[in-house]
């Protein structure tokens, strides 16, 4: 085969390797591309980093199969350079007689060659090329708009639909401000909370998807929760009353309970009260216990209870690890250890009853209790204010964004529902809260558990309650990585997911 022949045939082969190098290219952009994209817009279910192995694949079989069907021989290339250059079948007839050496092929074959030395390489061009680059052109365009398009999936893999501020939900928030600003909240408290649900308002504002408003929403609750806990300190101060173990501090623990109050209710505290004070002085009996039979015994008994109340209380606020400065810490510090001519507390009281008959006793227990029954009933309702104004904020916004609200801080014989003699039975105490939600639940008049029913904001759908936590998570999980929380904010929005999952539970040294 003459050299002229050769140098056509190298240039048909490397056109050949040219066109199956694009056309591979092409369909790895355009299915590459188009896997990115309907990954982002999760209507396929593998996520976006699988759109590389398919781009590989596509650009292999294509390739293979382009390179394959252009295949040829020696004489379709003769038939194409006899077609081009109207050289009226001469390399063809030369391709075809290879193999004979007549006087007259030698001369027709170096005719040929003569022939094809005189056309210049560069008109031997590919043919339709311009098909296969617009292919590349169009499978780069196809992958650029999967690059630039956001990424639409939550990361759990379903699809993050758009969010848009409603006006209703914009309205729901400034009533909420408006009802902080009015409320009877301590003013530090009050102030941080109205400032973040601003804030909040000027985040959801720029939100464009469901994730981010689930991210401004989880810091927002977990922020609020921790100004509620903040707020009041009965629930540490009350556990610590119960879990000394002394049914005497167990009876003041729960005379103090408020967490089942909507609003003060002083008849349920004066109910509570008089028990309270019939358990101190033995008008009430307590456990299985055989009541003393003699007053000097009963004045004996009285002693001794009012005595231990003092020291247990002292230690019991002690180890709840809430400051001496605290209202309810030193009021119920006064209760103990007051020694004053107008109010003598549990230790100056239990000192005095040896001078005094049993029924002077008792009257004194009455008039220390009595004399401080409504300084106690302030602090423990203005407490209770405290609580509710930001529970009912949570949950307000709970049932405004559809986000799943956390178990409020009780303290663990309430939401335990123990009862004081240990039986497990609390006796009619609920962890409902104020406004007709259940701890945990999601908007008014709902109790939800791990497999109850809620609606997911993002698919409009009802799922298990702990599926749509976990979504919740998993986005504020991916924010928390990647975003630029401080370590302070990142253990408050741990916390809040914390009791999301689990309920509340206490800190170290509460």
């Amino acid at each position: 085969m003459n050299s002229n022949f050769l140098k056509f045939k190298r240039k048909a082969s490397g056109i050949r390797v040219l066109k199956s190098l694009l056309a591979a290219a092409a369909a790895g952009l355009v299915l590459g591309g188009a896997f990115l994209i309907l990954s982002k817009l999760a209507i396929l279910s593998p996520a976006p980093i699988f759109a590389l192995p398919v781009a590989i694949a596509a650009f292999l079989l294509c390739g293979g199969a382009v390179y394959f069907a252009l295949r040829g021989n020696d004489l379709s290339l003769a038939k194409r350079l006899d077609e081009e250059f109207a050289l009226h079948e001469r390399v063809q007839t030369m391709i075809e007689h290879l193999g004979s050496d007549t006087e007259m092929l030698e001369i027709q074959r170096e005719d040929t060659e003569d022939t094809l030395a005189g056309i210049d390489l560069r008109k031997f061009k590919a043919k339709r090329l311009w098909i296969y680059i617009i292919a590349v052109l169009l499978g780069a365009a196809v992958l650029a708009t999967s690059i630039v398009l956001p990424n639409r999936r939550n990361p759990d893999g379903g699809y993050d639909a758009p969010f848009s501020l409603s006006n209703m939900q914009r309205a729901g928030l400034g009533e909420l401000i408006a009802y902080v600003e009015a409320s009877e909240m301590d003013e530090q408290y009050r102030i941080r909370i109205a400032d973040e649900l601003r804030s909040l308002i000027s985040e959801l504002e720029l939100a464009e998807r469901m994730s981010d408003m689930q991210a401004c929403l989880a810091e927002s609750m977990a922020y609020i929760l921790q100004i509620t806990s903040d707020s009041s300190s009965s629930a540490e101060l009350l556990d610590g009353l119960w879990k000394s173990g002394d049914v005497y501090l167990k009876y003041l623990a729960r005379t103090l309970e408020t967490s089942s109050w909507s609003a003060p209710d002083w008849g349920d505290y004066a109910e509570k009260l008089t028990e309270y004070i019939g358990v101190l002085t033995g008008d009430v009996a307590v456990g299985d216990e055989e009541a003393p039979a003699t007053e000097e015994e009963k004045k004996q008994n009285l002693a001794w209870v009012l005595d231990s109340s003092g020291r247990k209380i002292t230690l019991a606020l002690g180890s709840s690890g809430i400051p001496a400065t605290d209202p309810l810490y030193a009021t119920l510090n006064k209760l103990a250890t007051a020694s004053e001519p107008s109010l003598k507390g549990y230790a100056a009281l239990a000192q005095s009853v040896g001078a005094l008959s049993y029924d002077e006793a008792k009257a004194a227990v009455h008039g220390t209790v009595d004399g401080m029954s409504n300084e106690i009933y302030e602090v423990i309702s203005h407490l209770r204010v405290n609580a509710v104004v930001g529970e009912y904020t949570m949950t307000k916004l709970s049932t405004l964004f559809l986000v799943p609200l956390p178990e409020f801080e009780r303290p663990d014989f309430v939401r335990n529902n123990e009862s004081i003699d240990g039986t497990g039975s609390g006796g009619g105490h609920n962890n409902d809260n104020e406004n007709g939600s259940s701890d945990g639940g999601i908007g008014e008049g709902a109790t939800f558990g791990s497999k109850d029913l809620v609606l997911d904001p993002i698919t409009g759908n009802y799922v298990e309650y702990g599926t749509l936590i976990d979504k919740y998570y998993a986005v504020m999980f991916e924010k928390l990585e990647n975003g630029s929380y401080t370590d302070e904010q990142k253990k408050m929005i741990e916390n809040y997911f914390a009791l999301l999952y689990g309920g509340m539970e206490k800190e170290e040294g509460k």
